[in-house]
């Protein structure tokens, strides 16, 4: 006796289970791997990253049209809604790296820029470090650069 094998799916969500990618939890929440391209064949990722019941977790990662990473992201387990963010130049090196933070509130999602950002130049070193406080840029302390030092 055969048993017939069918999919799990709904019209509005498409397959759920183990062998989706893209999938989602009991409440329909997005739930595991959740990765977005920018062509059909799915060759050109422009993110790759993974939900925990409908929250950001662990690493995520932007690309660029041509395939080059723009900005990495590592999303604290506890407490929910702490970013680890690096932004990278066209050549790969640093860009800017700091803290960022998400906040469910009553009045809707609010994300922003904390605390100390490392500012870097074209040839990857730090030249500045951006104090915010609640999004809003505070100040900007150069770095003295030896170049003879380099």
């Amino acid at each position: 006796m055969a048993l017939p094998l069918g999919s799990c799916a709904t019209a509005k969500h498409g397959p759920i289970g183990f062998w989706s990618q893209q999938r989602y939890d009991k409440e329909l929440r997005q739930h595991g791997p959740w990765p977005t391209y920018y062509d059909d064949a799915k060759h050109q990722p422009m993110a790759l990253g993974r939900f925990r019941h409908g929250r950001y977790a662990g690493r995520w990662r932007y690309y660029a049209p041509d395939g080059t990473l723009e900005r990495a992201e590592k999303f604290a387990r506890k407490p929910y809604g702490l970013i680890s963010i690096t932004e990278y130049q066209a050549g790969g090196k640093k860009k800017r790296q700091g803290q960022a933070r998400i906040l469910d509130e009553p009045d809707g999602i609010h994300f922003f820029w904390f605390g100390e950002w490392k500012v870097f130049d074209a040839q990857g070193y730090q030249t500045a470090v951006e104090h915010y406080d609640q999004g809003k840029l505070r100040g900007t302390q150069l770095i003295h650069i030896n170049l003879q030092g380099r």
